[in-house]
């Protein structure tokens, strides 16, 4: 049997029985359709394909119990639901809030939500401004700039491991100085 000429429910139906090759056709199928809507909201190439993939590992793990009328839907709410997870994840960063604009674009926040993303960034250069000089500058050398812990210890003259206290120190404090606008953007994204 040729399972590209078979239709999603039908190969569905097949991976609901263990089939990997009904699996493999599915995710031929769309894998890329989905890394390249991630790649285009995230616009980071290793997350785009790392959220492509963590899509069908959740397709293969939940295949005996998925029940799905329109798979290319459901594709797309479920990616849209990781990248979502994603973002929050790395809301303590404001390089992730100019991802959070492309992902739901200016035209669909309200004055409200708007005002509460002003607050959020305001509220993470606060944070930031908190932290000792060096931690801060280490800090933004990784997140911002994306320099590895190598090349920040090269640059600054530092050990690695002074590098990287400073990077679990400074993440640590943001993420308990921006506890309650996370909270309140996780409610936010879920309303």
């Amino acid at each position: 049997m040729s399972l590209h000429l078979l239709t999603d429910n039908e190969l569905l139906a097949l991976l609901r029985e263990d089939d990997e090759q009904a699996f493999r056709e599915l995710y031929d199928r769309y894998w890329y359709k989905m890394y390249v809507i991630a790649h285009r909201k995230l616009r980071r190439k290793e997350v785009a394909e790392e959220l492509a993939q963590e899509l069908f590992v959740m397709i293969w793990q939940k295949r005996e119990s998925l029940r799905v009328i329109n798979l290319q839907a459901f594709l797309g709410v479920s990616l849209k639901n990781l990248m979502i997870d994603y973002i929050r994840r790395n809301i303590q960063e404001e390089h992730y809030l100019d991802q959070l604009q492309r992902f739901f674009p200016a035209k669909t926040f309200a004055t409200m939500e708007a005002v509460q993303l002003n607050e959020l960034s305001e509220a993470i250069q606060s944070a930031l401004a908190k932290l000792p000089e060096k931690t801060r500058e280490i800090f933004i050398l990784n997140r911002f700039e994306h320099l590895t812990i190598r090349e920040i210890a090269q640059r600054l003259n530092l050990s690695e491991k002074t590098i990287e206290y400073h990077l679990s120190r400074s993440t640590t404090f943001l993420r308990q100085n921006l506890r309650d606008f996370m909270t309140a953007w996780v409610l936010f994204l879920l309303s």
